[in-house]
């Protein structure tokens, strides 16, 4: 099989750490706002929100597949855009283990949907030069919570209205991310924390979306390929 040949757009934390986990597949890392001469079978974007644009449009015109890592952006008529000429992936967090935190939020929004006493909440804490708050994953999870608790509407940051679901965000020193999934009941409370030790988990996960996506046309997240690695490991019963 032959080896694939890897771009990414990044210089920043991220990139260095996609970098370095990468190895001899990376082809050629760039800063936003430079243009590849080399050809690759995929990119990875890990830089800037308003440099996602400029990549699009270069890996459209270069039939090159594409790995979205940034977040903070907005493209309009992106299906239209795409329309099956590549793949893309867009990923908000490249753990794997967050897309199983992601799944158990949902089974916990469910649970608390059970009973109008029960609360889900969330609580996010990232280093201090980390741009956006709530983060990209902290709003993935949310959307899952809510997506099992439909009495859960809408969320807010800070001291939530009735029927909102409460977040919390810290922005202070270095910290590469932790995410918690709380249920608060009048007599018991449920916590799933995930906390990032280093940056390997998220250089990793993207180096699998691009291996996963290379070669599929349309445009995917991050669930998606998790769906075919962890959705097995919810199937109860029967022999292991």
């Amino acid at each position: 099989m032959t080896a694939l040949r890897l771009g990414l757009f990044g210089r920043g934390r991220l990139g260095s750490a996609i970098a370095a986990e990468a190895g001899a597949a990376l082809s050629w890392q760039m800063g936003r706002g430079d243009r590849p001469s080399t050809p690759v079978d995929v990119a990875i974007d890990a830089s800037a929100a308003e440099a996602v644009e400029t990549h699009l449009a270069w890996a459209l015109e270069t039939d090159t597949d594409l790995v979205i890592g940034t977040t903070g952006w907005t493209l309009h008529e992106l299906d239209s855009r795409v329309a099956g000429r590549i793949g893309v992936l867009i990923a908000s967090n490249f753990s794997l283990t967050v897309a199983l935190m992601a799944r158990l939020s949902l089974v916990i929004g469910r649970f608390a949907a059970l009973d109008p006493f029960r609360d889900p909440y969330l609580m996010e804490h990232h280093h201090r030069l980390k741009v956006d708050a709530p983060s990209g994953t902290a709003r993935t999870l949310a959307e899952a919570l809510m997506a099992g608790c439909p009495r859960k509407t809408e969320w807010t940051l800070g001291v939530p209205e009735p029927h909102q679901l409460s977040v919390g965000v810290v922005r202070a020193g270095a910290e590469f991310g932790t995410h918690t999934v709380g249920l608060d009941a009048p007599a018991e409370v449920l916590e799933l924390t995930h906390t990032a030790r280093s940056r390997a988990p998220f250089a990793q996960g993207a180096l699998a979306a691009a291996r996963w996506l290379h070669g599929r046309k349309g445009i995917f997240t991050l669930d998606d390929l998790a769906a075919d690695l962890l959705d097995p490991l919810f199937v109860f019963g029967g022999k292991p």
